[in-house]
């Protein structure tokens, strides 16, 4: 039962809007039809748009040659000091490019698909 139904059976004096307000319930519908389909299609541009700069780069070539890694491993590595590595391991797992493995006390860190799709994506595998 549609809303325009529903307020109509509670309403009976609603009668004399019911040609109005279900064309407005069809526009409701068709709005909210369009909107999930723009969401997705800016959800696509979104993903390629978005740009990572060198240092985090770095780290995800660093993880895609490692199944895990840890941060320090990975400044290490790129000779950056652990805050750096740790403020793009942020970045990372927050826009779903890299993943945190808790093992106990010891949080190390994978590539998600994300992170993998994004250096293919860009020729930089």
């Amino acid at each position: 039962m549609g809303v325009t139904a529903e307020l109509l059976k509670a309403v009976p004096a609603a009668k004399k809007f019911q040609t109005r307000l279900e064309k407005l319930e069809a526009e409701v519908a068709k709005l909210r039809e369009e909107n999930a389909a723009l969401k997705a299609e800016l959800g696509v541009f979104i993903d390629r748009w978005e740009t990572l700069d060198g240092d985090a780069l770095d780290i995800l070539r660093y993880l895609v040659s490692k199944p895990q890694g840890k941060p320090a491993e990975m400044a290490t590595a790129n000779r950056v000091n652990i805050q750096i590595v740790d403020t793009y391991l942020k970045q990372l797992v927050t826009g779903s490019y890299v993943e945190a493995v808790k093992k106990g006390r010891t949080t190390t860190f994978a590539i998600a698909p994300k992170g993998k799709w994004y250096l293919r994506e860009r020729n930089l595998l």
